[in-house]
């Protein structure tokens, strides 16, 4: 039975109807390729003599190159469906070689038969034209010379001129993305953002030597075989993939586009995904590089590796667990996922529901640990509620002598959440020991009596109200599993792996630290500061997690086109965002594969007119033919959402509310911009960021300084969120003034 490798599909998107024949087609292929009726043809003349067609339908035929291994059994590679007369004209003019500079295999167009083909690095006709023809060169400009593309990399002279004829960086990025081989358009992509040469070659697997791969046999069917083990590359793992079941096929050709990423991984995700690292890791990237993709990777790699293992899957809302777990699904549906707790497999589940279930695990216990770390019981029935309530009302009840910002509820909740839980304080004179780092308002004596009567009072009035603190619950599941209920330390996971790190608590942090047994891969962490709209800074070395040395950033954005990525990091320019190191994070180098229409900012004179022109877009959209669930209307609040929707269906367009981020229906959807993270639409409209609007007046009323500058921040981050979930088409609409953080970019 021969075997299969498939090549990823650029621009190839059939009717599901084609595709099931497609399907057909292979899978007769992989059983037996002597089928009559397969009609697996050569060509005549071609520039590779590997080069078949087969007979997909009447008017369709899959072009083919075909390998005969020598110990190996036969296999083909496809390189996609097309109408008759192109099939045949791209099998002839097409060679699926090994390039002799990096090893990787790619696809070489000619018209020139085989033994006529010039010797590769060698000028074409017309390339003195190309170059002749570049009044001005982006790369060149970048420092970068034709001979880093031609000895470097292994370009040809006809492709490296095309390349530093490109002006600029949009004709460059043009370019790179016609390009049929994925290596090709990574170098340029790097190239955009001025990446070291040595850079671009280690993220791409290739070694530095740049001593030519020569074929070490003349036989075919020896250079058949080395074809197929470069075809194992990782470079040419973004490209390539080897098919091992119907299933796998399957998903291959359904996931032409949205599930690309199963399949087909750049060779850095790859590289994360299947390393192996001494403690815990932390993989950092903007918003749509790719992040998420490496956790679902490898938290299938880990599990199949060592099925015996506790794999645990956490993020920071139930929402979007359900979505890691719908997509480790799609990604393997014969993962082995756990039951519950401390057992072998996948476990994916929110953060708060891991800590709620190890409460319910401790039973009496939890409240013996309560009392190490709040210093009271907390009652099997108390109710959990939100960080910020309750302070309010002990400011008024302990009767404390605080002034300004000391009273405001971010500063106590702050205080809390970052000094007196990660302490574990329960009395006053460790409220007096406790260091304060990063607080920003410095605290004498007399003060820190005085915050310690609020905070004695807000427990207390927890207690007579059965409430308690989603932070509390995870810093008392914490102490549990540390022991400090008088029991042993206990783990209930052998590799964590953690999605949206950058929002969680110090006291989750505590949580995730305890709950994972300390080993090899035993936490990877996934995380982007500047996608920050709920946590607050956290340094995960003062939280006994130490990260430094064993962090790396991922840059290149799969999601959204290059033109809506350079307007949402447009959106956090003159901000500083800190990281989990306690470094300043920059966007630089962040850059994208795709390339699309600019985002459309649009101005209107009241609210009828921006409803207006909302439904005038939505409707343009759906007439182009774009499905309807694909376009997403995000908004400030759940308020306006329920406008738009009512908006909407007065302009004869049928919309969801979404409330969780999960996609139902076929209709366009609206949501707010908090609950579009970790979504992606392929249009998507930002409405009403209007002056007085967004951000709205309330978010910082009553804020401390020091907060005021940290919501700021929050919303800036909100924004490029939400104007980083469009793939293809952004717009922006305000009435009257725009808001002063679209001003500000």
């Amino acid at each position: 039975m021969p075997n299969l490798i498939m090549t990823k599909m650029k621009g190839q998107k059939h009717e599901k109807a084609v595709d099931l024949k497609i399907m057909a087609f292979l899978r007769k292929l992989t059983e037996d390729d002597t089928i009559p009726g397969l009609n697996i043809e050569r060509m005549n003349h071609p520039v590779d003599e590997r080069a078949r067609t087969g007979r997909v339908d009447i008017h369709l035929r899959a072009v083919l190159y075909q390998l005969d291994p020598i110990g190996q059994e036969r296999t083909y590679v496809y390189a996609g469906t097309w109408e008759h007369d192109e099939a045949i004209e791209r099998a002839r003019t097409r060679k699926l070689q090994i390039n002799p500079v990096n090893g990787i295999p790619e696809f070489i167009e000619s018209t020139t038969p085989a033994d006529e083909v010039p010797a590769e690095g060698q000028p074409t006709a017309g390339s003195s034209d190309v170059q002749a023809a570049a009044s001005r060169s982006f790369l060149t400009e970048r420092s970068y010379f034709r001979s880093d593309l031609v000895d470097e990399f292994g370009f040809t002279s006809e492709i490296a001129e095309r390349a530093f004829a490109a002006p600029d960086e949009d004709a460059l990025l043009t370019f790179a993305a016609s390009l049929e081989n994925d290596w090709q358009a990574s170098v340029l992509l790097e190239m955009a953002v001025g990446s070291a040469i040595s850079q671009i070659k280690e993220s791409l697997g290739i070694a530095e030597s740049t001593e030519p791969v020569a074929p070490v046999e003349v036989d075919v069917r020896h250079e058949d075989a080395r074809l197929v083990d470069a075809l194992k590359h990782p470079a040419a793992q973004m490209q390539f993939t080897f098919i091992d079941n119907d299933e796998e096929l399957q998903r291959v050709i359904e996931g032409a586009d949205f599930g690309a990423w199963r399949v087909f991984l750049h060779p850095d995700q790859r590289k994360y995904a299947t390393a192996k690292y001494h403690g815990p890791f932390r993989l950092t990237g903007g918003a749509g590089t790719g992040k998420t993709v490496v956790l679902i990777h490898r938290a299938r790699n880990l599990s199949a590796k060592d099925p015996a293992s506790r794999v645990v899957l956490t993020t920071y809302t139930r929402a979007l667990a359900d979505n890691l777990r719908r997509d480790l699904e799609r990604l393997d549906p014969d993962v082995s996922f756990a039951g519950g707790l401390g057992e072998s497999g996948v476990l994916v589940r929110g953060v708060d529901a891991l800590v709620a279930a190890i409460r319910e695990r401790a039973g009496a216990g939890f409240g013996q640990a309560a009392t190490r770390v709040i210093g009271g019981q907390v009652d099997s029935s108390a109710r959990p509620v939100s960080n910020d309530s309750g302070w309010d009302a002990a400011v008024d009840d302990s009767g404390a002598d605080l002034a300004g910002a000391l009273r405001s509820k971010s500063f106590l909740s702050g205080e809390y959440l970052e000094v007196v839980l990660p302490n574990r304080v329960t009395t006053k004179d460790e409220y007096f020991a406790a260091r304060r780092p990063g607080r920003g308002i410095a605290l004498d004596r007399a003060k820190r009596a005085q915050v310690w009567k609020v905070v004695e009072h807000f427990r207390r009035n927890a207690r007579i109200n059965g409430t308690v603190t989603y932070a509390e619950l995870a810093a008392i599941a914490a102490g549990w599993l540390a022991g400090l209920d008088g029991g042993e330390p206990r783990s209930f996971a052998d590799h964590l792996l953690i999605d949206e790190a950058q929002d969680l608590t110090a006291s989750h942090w505590q949580f995730l630290r305890a709950f994972t047994a300390v080993g090899d891969d035993d936490m990877f962490i996934a995380d982007d500061i500047h996608q920050r709209i709920y946590g607050r800074r956290i340094v995960l070395s003062r939280l006994g997690i130490p990260i430094v040395g064993r962090s790396r950033r991922l840059s290149l954005n799969y999601r959204t086109t290059a033109q809506n990525l350079r307007y949402a990091l447009g959106l956090l320019e003159g901000a500083e965002f800190i990281d989990a190191q306690g470094d300043p994070e920059d966007v630089a180098g962040y850059r994208s594969a795709r390339l699309g229409p600019d985002p459309r900012r649009i101005a209107t004179t009241s609210a009828g007119e921006q409803y207006s022109v909302l439904a005038d877009t939505i409707r343009g959209w759906l007439d182009q033919g774009v499905r309807g669930e694909t376009i997403a209307v995000l908004t400030a609040s759940n308020n306006a959402s329920k406008d738009v929707h009512d908006a909407l269906a007065h302009h004869d367009i049928h919309s969801t509310i979404l409330t969780t981020a999960k996609q139902t229906g076929t209709d366009p959807v609206v949501l707010t911009m908090h609950t579009s993270k970790g979504m992606e639409f392929s249009r998507v409209v930002l409405f009403d960021m209007s002056d007085g609007s967004f951000p709205s007046a309330w978010a910082s009323r009553g804020l401390a300084p020091e907060d005021r500058a940290d919501q700021e921040l929050r919303e800036r981050s909100l924004l490029y969120v939400a104007s980083s979930r469009a793939r293809d088409e952004l717009v922006v609409l305000w009435n009257g003034r725009p808001s002063e953080l679209l001003r500000a970019s």
